[in-house]
């Protein structure tokens, strides 16, 4: 799956600077960054004219996934959200557990993102090592570090993105990691992101935590300057293909975490 920002970057490196680029596009330049970096969308007509203004036709498909792959996803979907990570982790699971124990401290304050949120909302590739990462919007950042250290993690240094400008908290909780971060490119306004996920509760006695929907896991994934984000994206397209997914019908779901 290919964005606007991978489009821009396509047509700037035929020997177009962002300047020129924009200048034939009519564009301003800044507005030309914004789009090459993901922090803004254009519309496909628009997207259209910049390709135009470079010389190229911007030629649109739609693709559907792999029919094994929408198989695997409806498997997926029918288990609960725990079943669906023992499933794709084995031993890592204990990992993961723990991890998302001192996640569910912040609960209120983060949205689950990355290969763990991708594998509750139904992706069925395996979510690596069972790493969970968190994103919360700045005015919250300061909470949510206590609320993690309450939980029972401790911060163990920051990971950076190869080839990007961008970085993550890492945590090391029991057996588990989780990693958080404040920024995610494409991602505007991080509290509506996490108000519009899912909640999963980790008892029937708690309040939850949210995990972010498919649909925008997948938009954080084709902009994402992270490798292991882009692992999931045919696992998530699958599952929006999927019968069994419905934006308006996501109940909230039990991770079973005694």
């Amino acid at each position: 799956m290919v964005g606007s920002s991978e489009i821009i970057r396509a047509l700037t490196e035929q020997g177009l600077s962002h300047g020129e680029l924009a200048a034939r596009a009519g564009v301003a330049r800044e507005t030309l960054s914004r789009w090459a970096t993901g922090a803004n969308r254009p519309s496909l007509e628009t997207l259209q004219d910049v390709a135009s203004a470079a010389g190229f036709e911007l030629d649109v498909q739609l693709r559907a996934p792999e029919p094994k792959l929408v198989a695997l996803a409806d498997d997926q979907l029918a288990l609960s959200p725990t079943d669906r990570l023992h499933t794709l982790l084995g031993d890592d699971w204990a990992a993961c557990h723990d991890a998302l124990h001192a996640a569910a401290s912040s609960g209120a304050l983060t949205v689950l993102v990355g290969p763990v949120a991708a594998a509750i909302d139904g992706a069925p590739q395996r979510p690596g090592t069972g790493r969970v990462d968190l994103l919360v919007a700045p005015s919250d950042h300061e909470q949510t570090v206590t609320a993690l250290l309450d939980g029972g993690a401790n911060p163990d240094g920051f990971e950076h993105a190869a080839g990007a400008d961008e970085k993550r908290e890492r945590w090391i909780a029991g057996r588990g990691t989780l990693t958080r971060r404040t920024t995610a490119t494409g991602i505007e306004d991080i509290a509506a992101l996490r108000d519009r996920g899912q909640r999963v509760t980790l008892t029937a006695n708690t309040a939850g935590m949210r995990v972010a929907r498919a649909e925008d896991l997948l938009r954080i994934s084709v902009c994402s300057a992270w490798s292991d984000d882009a692992l999931y994206r045919a696992g998530l397209r699958a599952v929006l293909a999927s019968g069994r997914y419905s934006a308006r019908q996501q109940p909230a779901g039990l991770l079973e975490l005694a």
